[in-house]
């Protein structure tokens, strides 16, 4: 699996909101950019990760990639803190 963090990012975002709607709005794209991302990040991972309805819900992969995307999420905020700090302690 290759998926990008936008991808990603894309897919908590719409189980956080439980919208694709909502989740264009807080990402500054489209609904339907967002539908791209997630049938694109779906076709890597080779599992259905949202039942699209209202609100929109993971499965039961879903769930399970939900736990991994939080933890990488968690990850780049930390990596980008210390090289933003790192960045300014150059300076």
């Amino acid at each position: 699996m290759r998926a990008g963090f936008k991808k990603i990012n894309t897919f908590l975002m719409v189980v956080e909101t439980g919208s694709f709607e909502e989740a264009a709005k807080r990402l500054y794209i489209t609904p339907s950019a967002v539908s791209l991302r997630l049938s694109s990040l779906e076709n890597e991972v080779g599992e259905k990760l949202i039942l699209r309805r209202r609100p929109c819900v993971p499965t039961a992969k879903g769930e399970i990639f939900y736990q991994y995307a939080l933890a990488l999420r968690e990850v780049k905020l930390q990596l980008d803190n210390a090289f933003n700090s790192k960045a300014a302690d150059d300076k």
